[in-house]
């Protein structure tokens, strides 16, 4: 097992090779930590990009698999015109990548602000871990890989675990009325089912949004039985249950009711007992008692908003002469009293969510039951013919011909954002306790900088130069850094984006690739707000 530790601010960094051996190092210049970077650059990427064990395939329900068959096929048609069906990772090993994904983050690699925590995990394992900026403003205190996160909406997949613990015991039923198990549950939502919690697809209005509506603050004292009460008191479906995804927190509110409903416990002492405590995560918990103390517990902010913000979005006050002043202005968001649990709640580390990375993508010898929670979670349903993307408190999809799983989370000023790349054993964590973040994007392009190879196979077979013969002109489409690229006379120019298979975005503009009988690339469709459907043709090499 490889490991790398580092951490930025005002204490001594460390750096280690295994968990055992840790060098401290005196926090340094940009210089001194680049240099640490790319000098660990080897160690971590001879552990990372070795690929592990296709994991989620081998626990993919029939449903899963006949919606992802399009997209594995048109991977494995343009991978087979290479010399192996999926990309060599493992001969991808710049020295530089340390420093790429260090230049992701630096912005937030300060003394007086707040930041990010960042993990990466190979097969359930940590090889990798920095934490940029601080925890707690008011005492100085920086971030670390043991300092706990609030996890907002990445707690639903650690909620939807428990669920469905007790559906592999048969003591709730995936299938069943949510009212054969709550007495009062309103005769309005009658229809709802337990499965339609899981995904979705309940039509329950969602709790917060109802609380905005009518004026209660979140930082009210309120505990499961007064959220529940909240939206059970309303009126109507947002939709029949079933017929259509709508992301909504009120059903995961019901499923962390109905574990207390069924198992007789409250929801947290039954995560903790029944889940966490077998994977060995002793540092994480739901949090229903704002009395609780929270050891190395993390306080949440957000940029000032003032007139002398600057232009740049993160929260630098502007000195006497105009010019930013170096020391960022933050309020703090953190919401003491808050108390709810199922939708979010949970509370987690660097170093303890690597349990929960080796429960999915380890091998841990770990009770039978725990194989068959793993193929539950990641059930798709079928909605108007589509497979849905969301499973059981997990988004799955295929990116640049990559399979990948996760969630992300935004409350009280925390961003949290978690991918899963199970078919080469990867995980990417990042926390951050600042408002203005985005791991989501962070957590993306650190996947391109260690996928490297693997998403240049994918693409390469969009590259090439695609003409229009009606406007005369010509666009080309290169493949660089684990992007596709858009090169034109004039905007948009860069990085496209992917929305779906063959499905992708470059600004405002939308791109659609056309394939022939043999699955090749022939051609690409753009539109715009005021122009649509203008062809272009793809040149032969």
């Amino acid at each position: 097992m490889c490991v790398i530790g580092i951490t930025h601010g005002h204490n001594p960094s460390q750096y280690s090779h295994d968990m055992s051996h840790k060098n401290n190092l005196i926090a340094s210049p940009f210089g001194l930590k680049a240099a640490l970077w790319i000098l660990s650059g080897v160690v971590l990427l001879a552990c990372v990009t070795k690929s592990g064990e296709a994991v989620m395939r081998q626990n993919s329900s029939p449903d899963n698999q006949a919606a992802d068959e399009v997209v594995v096929q048109a991977f494995d048609e343009v991978a087979d015109q290479t010399d192996s069906q999926t990309a060599d990772v493992e001969n991808y090993s710049n020295e530089n990548s340390l420093s790429e994904i260090y230049d992701l983050f630096s912005e937030y690699d300060r003394e007086d602000a707040p930041g990010c925590a960042v993990a990466v995990y190979r097969n359930g394992e940590t090889v990798y871990s920095a934490t940029f900026g601080m925890a707690n403003l008011d005492y100085g205190i920086p971030l670390s890989d043991s300092a706990r996160f609030y996890m907002a909406s990445v707690s639903k997949q650690v909620t939807a675990a428990a669920a469905g613990l007790l559906i592999v015991r048969g003591e709730l039923g995936y299938n069943d009325p949510v009212s054969e198990y709550i007495d009062d549950w309103p005769d309005w939502a009658a229809g709802v089912r337990v499965r339609h919690l899981f995904n979705h697809t309940s039509g329950l209005p969602d709790i917060y949004d109802l609380m905005d509506i009518a004026g209660i603050s979140l930082s009210n004292v309120m505990d499961i039985n007064d959220y529940m009460n909240l939206f059970m008191n309303g009126e109507s479906l947002k939709n029949r249950p079933g017929s259509a995804h709508s992301y909504t927190n009120s059903g995961y509110t019901t499923l962390a009711k109905l574990v207390e409903v069924v198992s007789g416990s409250t929801f947290s002492e039954f995560v903790e007992k029944e889940l966490l405590e077998p994977l060995g995560m002793t540092d994480t918990h739901f949090h229903d008692d704002r009395t609780r103390v929270i050891t190395n517990r993390v306080i949440s902010y957000a940029p000032m908003k003032n007139g002398r913000q600057d232009d740049d979005g993160n929260g630098h006050s502007a000195g006497g002469d105009g010019a930013p002043d170096p020391t960022p202005a933050f309020r703090q968001t953190y919401l003491s009293n808050f108390q709810g649990v199922g939708p979010g709640g949970l509370y987690s580390s660097l170093k303890d969510w690597k349990h929960w990375e080796s429960f999915w993508l380890g091998d841990k010898d770990l009770p039978s039951e725990f194989d068959q929670l793993k193929a539950l979670m990641t059930t798709r349903e079928t909605v108007g013919g589509d497979t849905l993307d969301y499973a059981l408190g997990l988004n799955i999809t295929t990116w640049q011909g990559v399979r990948m799983v996760g969630h992300s989370g935004s409350f009280m000023g925390f961003k949290t954002d978690v991918r899963r790349f199970p078919d080469h054993g990867l995980s990417l964590l990042i926390l951050c306790n600042r408002e203005d973040a985005d791991p989501g994007a962070k957590n993306r392009k650190m996947a391109k900088i260690l996928l490297k190879d693997a998403f240049e196979a994918f693409l390469k077979h969009y590259s090439g130069t695609y003409h229009n013969e009606e406007l005369l002109v010509d666009y080309k489409l290169t493949v660089e850094d684990g992007s596709l690229k858009l090169i034109r006379r004039l905007s948009p120019n860069g990085v496209m984006n992917e929305d779906d298979l063959d499905k992708w975005r470059a600004g405002s503009w939308d791109f659609v690739f056309q394939r022939d009988n043999e699955n090749r690339i022939t051609g690409l469709v753009v539109s715009t707000g005021r122009a649509r459907e203008v062809k272009f043709t793809k040149k032969k090499d």
